[in-house]
């Protein structure tokens, strides 16, 4: 009877000290998310920024200059893909 109570005794603290460490566990869960969620919009302004400024060279900064970079970005007529149709596109012939 005593070893039966004691390995009753046992496998309760056993499974309480797992219950508590699987509570600890989601509670630690819980405030992780919170936390990420809380930094998640402070962050991603940043981030915006850094990847706006990486995909410009470091000149281009203000109107004038932006016009600069876009108008030298610009498809000319004479620098076409290889994919693009050589000949003019006669859609009243079409019709």
């Amino acid at each position: 009877m005593i070893f039966h109570d004691a390995a009753d005794t046992f496998t309760t603290l056993i499974t309480a000290a797992l219950l508590w460490a699987g509570a600890l566990g989601a509670a630690a869960g819980f405030v992780l998310a919170v936390v990420f969620l809380a930094l998640g919009p402070l962050v991603a302004p940043t981030a915006k920024t850094t990847a706006r400024h990486l995909s410009r060279p470091s000149w281009a900064s203000g109107p004038f200059r932006a016009r600069i970079l876009a108008r030298t970005h610009t498809m000319r007529p004479s620098a076409r893909p290889a994919w693009a149709h050589t000949q003019p596109l006669d859609y009243q012939e079409a019709a």
